[in-house]
């Protein structure tokens, strides 16, 4: 899985649908605009229809409250035409109560607060009652509550004009009327379930309420005194009252200025149906992109990711599958799935072909080796019967070397030919073999040693192992030639190939390493004077092979190691030119050259 895969835009339905989004969005964001304009027409219906509703609540309250301000006005008039109390004052009062059945009450209270002509109880001190006080303070019209009526002994709401005589204060005209018989006027029977409506004067005091007028309160808004809601036009606002209900308030004026109307019902009503229009077209918008998704995905997406499995069957077991039947595809599915097919019968086809072509390059290669091997045999057989024939010990000596340096060779191109593959081979296994060899030949005497080996696997190309093979059996016979016996009798020879490790390049690090000891020789110095050739083989091949070649020499022991690169396989690699070391190595050297 390629890198950043978790980035959920990468993905083609999630590509698809986000175009599909940016594409619809400009037709859902003109049918949310409508529908919020829909939701705004539906909340002006429904604070119209709130209006109305409270308006037809209150009818009752209005009728009443009109009646009883046209009677004080009618009755303050009288009294002041009179001049005062006259004679038949009080009857004018009881004529008016019992001609209008929702009063229940009417009087004239002079200035210093006596009731002079009444429907009832005349002569009695009203300055400590509820009106008297404001009207004598404030000597307006005014309209007010009262839980206990002074004279009705009843909840009632009290209307008073004041009455003035050539322009001087000289009372006041009072009409009650009680609330047991406001609901009882026609208008007033339509108010509906879940409406709550209440009057009240200007100043903030409750006059009626549709319900317990000690309850009315808890309907008032929270923050919006009454007092600031008194204004000559009727309007609506939402708001939560004291108990912390979401409601929707309306005001009606009864008598601009004197009597409002406050009216509301529960938000929630409101509130659906402000959110409904809305709500639609989101939703219609969702499934339109499900939908569309949906079709996506089945016409695309999970033939793509049926692909995807069958390229991924190919690439694990050369597996040709194909997608849907031809007729269940769209046309460019059906040629890039075409397109796939033949792309991977070519490769299957192409791949026999390459297979075949190295089976015969391994068969020809493996060929060459065997007949290389068999060639060089040859020449080892040619050399062994010059050295039976061979006149001097000397001479069979040389031939001999030249016969184990021809194996050597021949070791290596055996196990070209026989390994499983014609590129590489094992140099630990041709060390051991060709050593063993060599050991077998150079141990011509009863010498009792202690030999050590140890070999780390090593892959080398045919250039490296030739001179290495050669090299180390060159160094395996010095060694048996040089050694000799310490003090404390012994006498070892140890052979290690060691993976050092590997480099920046990737190439292994080897090391060979053949230790013997030196003490006392086994054989005379004029038996093991050499010419030098050996040291030259040796330095010659460890420069073949891209080594660095170490000897450390001291009383009892000689240190040969060699360093090498593991190389890549380079077919311009130049032949080694092998120079000749002169000279006679002295017989003080610690260990002398063949």
């Amino acid at each position: 899985m390629s890198g950043g895969s978790w980035w959920p835009f990468r993905g083609l339905a999630a590509r698809v649908a986000g175009i599909l989004a940016i594409a619809l969005m400009p037709i859902g964001a003109i049918a949310v605009y409508q529908a919020v304009q829909i939701g705004a027409d539906e909340q002006r219906r429904v604070e119209s229809a709130l209006l109305t509703a409270t308006a037809e609540a209150a009818a009752g309250e209005a009728l009443a409250i009109s009646a009883a301000g046209g009677a004080v006005a009618t009755l303050a008039a009288h009294v002041a035409a009179d001049g005062g109390v006259v004679d038949g004052c009080s009857e004018m009062f009881v004529n008016v109560v019992r001609s209008t059945p929702q009063f229940s009450f009417a009087g004239y209270v002079d200035a210093e607060g006596i009731l002079r002509c009444a429907s009832a109880d005349v002569g009695r001190d009203m300055r400590d009652g509820l009106l008297y006080p404001v009207m004598n303070r404030d000597r307006q019209p005014a309209v007010l509550a009262s839980g206990l009526g002074a004279i009705s002994g009843t909840s009632v709401i009290v209307s008073a004009v004041p009455v003035r005589i050539d322009g001087d204060y000289a009372g006041f005209v009072v009409v009650s009327v009680p609330h047991s018989r406001i609901f009882g006027i026609p208008g007033s029977s339509t108010v509906e379930a879940n409406l709550n409506v209440l009057t009240f004067n200007a100043e903030g005091d409750v006059l009626s309420a549709g319900g317990d007028l000690g309850n009315a309160a808890q309907m008032l808004p929270v923050g919006r005194p009454l007092t600031s809601l008194i204004t000559n036009r009727q309007y609506a606002f939402n708001g939560r009252t004291i108990s912390g209900e979401r409601r929707i308030f309306a005001v009606v004026p009864i008598i601009p200025g004197v009597v409002h109307a406050l009216g509301s019902w529960p938000r929630p009503t409101l509130g659906w149906m402000r959110l409904s229009p809305i709500l639609f077209p989101v939703l219609m918008l969702m499934v339109g992109l499900v939908v569309a998704m949906g079709a996506v995905n089945a016409l695309v997406i999970r033939h793509i990711r049926h692909l995807r499995r069958n390229m991924a069957a190919f690439s694990t077991s050369r597996q040709i599958e194909t997608l849907a039947p031809r007729g269940r595809l769209s046309q460019e599915l059906a040629e890039i799935d075409e397109a796939w097919t033949d792309l991977a019968n070519r490769l299957i086809r192409d791949e026999a072909e390459l297979e075949n072509m190295v089976h015969e390059k391994n068969v020809l290669l493996k060929e060459v080796h065997h007949r290389v091997k068999n060639n060089l045999q040859l020449i080892a057989s040619i050399v062994n019967l010059k050295i039976r024939r061979a006149a001097t010990p000397e001479a069979r000596r040389t031939l001999k070397e030249v016969q184990m340096r021809v194996m050597s060779i021949a070791s290596v191109h055996r196990a070209l030919y026989s390994g499983p593959t014609s590129g590489q081979v094992a140099a630990d296994e041709l060390l051991q073999s060709v050593i063993a060899s060599t050991i077998s030949a150079g141990l011509t005497d009863d010498r009792s040693i202690t030999i050590n080996q140890s070999y780390a696997p090593v892959q080398l190309y045919p250039d490296q192992a030739v001179p290495l093979l050669l090299m180390a059996s060159e160094a395996v016979t010095n060694a048996l030639k040089y050694m000799g016996r310490l003090d404390s009798g012994e006498a070892t020879l140890d052979i290690a190939l060691t993976a050092e490790g590997v480099n920046e390049n990737g190439q292994t690090t080897a090391l060979l390493r053949i230790a013997n000891t030196r003490g006392r020789p086994f054989l005379p110095p004029e038996q093991v004077s050499g010419s030098g050739l050996g040291r030259s083989l040796i330095a010659g091949f460890a420069t073949q092979i891209g080594g660095t070649l170490v000897t450390d020499v001291s009383e009892d022991w000689y240190d040969f190691r060699v360093t090498f690169e593991a190389d890549t396989f380079n077919p311009q690699a130049q032949d080694a030119n092998l120079q000749d070391v002169e000279g006679e190595v002295p017989p003080a050297d610690p260990k002398p050259a063949d």
